[in-house]
């Protein structure tokens, strides 16, 4: 009886891939992981080394020009699958070492940049299997170090793109 049946819309996907983001204080590079469900919701993640650019504060200077860097979020996708147009939320983490440049120099001590962010996009997807996704987010950096309190906080805008494959 095919009054019954019902049509199942989309499918589960996780996507892996890599990712570049960029704003005014560093870029990241990264591994990019998600797992999307079946109707609008994905949460992703990343991991991998931020490059720490001129420092803020011109006290301090960077010790070894990266470090870790991780972050978490979550989008909202307008369409039924998960692709197309998205907005969400993010935070990153990223941290490096730096050192006070004082006539007593002091450090190193690791800088632990925090960035809370509303992101928008649009995953491009390519023969159900590629997708290129195009980021743009604006953020509130601090730094949760407290030997770095001195760093300037400040509003930030980020640019990212990730490039992968859905499985």
């Amino acid at each position: 009886n095919t009054s019954n049946a019902q049509m199942e819309v989309g499918y589960n996907t996780t996507d892996i891939g890599a990712e570049f983001q960029w704003y005014e204080d560093g870029s990241f590079i990264g591994l990019h992981l998600a797992t999307n469900a079946k109707l609008h919701h994905s949460f992703h993640a990343t991991i991998g080394y931020y490059i720490a650019g001129d420092p803020t504060a011109a006290f301090y200077y960077n010790q070894n020009n990266g470090g870790l860097g991780v972050g978490l979020g979550y989008r909202y996708y307008t369409g039924l699958r998960p692709h197309r147009f998205f907005i969400g939320a993010k935070a990153d983490l990223f941290t490096y070492k730096v050192s006070q440049d004082t006539q007593t120099p002091e450090g190193p001590y690791t800088s632990m940049i925090f960035i809370p962010s509303l992101q928008t996009g649009y995953m491009i997807l390519i023969n159900d299997m590629f997708f290129i996704t195009p980021t743009a987010s604006i953020g509130y950096k601090t730094n949760l170090q407290s030997k770095m309190s001195l760093e300037e906080k400040k509003a930030v805008g980020l640019f990212g793109v990730s490039i992968g494959a859905k499985f």
